[in-house]
């Protein structure tokens, strides 16, 4: 019995191990920019996403990104960024990049070479002066 334990140990640790990677994994986030004073949360549903800068005077507080997967809706990746500006006590996001970058090559026995592409969506978190 006591073999059978100390044979098993490394394979239990490297479970728990790849177990706690796994989970700190998020296909999202946010940053903010450093001296912008910071702000209580808003209403997700009140922030506005912009493709633009607006027009009316702004504070830039910082960053939302999202990773999505292919089979996420648009709907369900605008929530995200809606949810993480309003964490940050924005008002609107403004979208700078959405784009599919080629992230490597993933070589299989059967198929060879297939590059790897995944999408990213950047937006700039702001808030209006009142």
């Amino acid at each position: 019995m006591k073999t059978m334990i100390r044979k098993s140990w490394p394979v239990l640790a490297l479970v728990a191990l790849v177990a706690g990677l796994v989970s700190c994994y998020h296909p999202y986030g946010y940053r903010f920019y450093p001296g912008t004073p910071r702000f209580a949360p808003t209403n997700p549903a009140n922030v506005e996403l912009l493709r633009r800068d607006p027009r009316r005077e702004h504070i830039r507080i910082g960053e939302v990104w999202v990773k999505p997967d292919p089979g996420m809706s648009r709907g369900y990746v605008e929530g995200m960024l809606r949810e993480q500006a309003a964490a940050m006590g924005a008002d609107a996001v403004v979208i700078v990049v959405d784009r599919v970058y080629r992230e490597g090559v993933v070589y299989n026995y059967w198929g060879g070479a297939a590059a790897y592409y995944e999408r990213h969506v950047v937006g700039v978190a702001i808030r209006f002066k009142r």
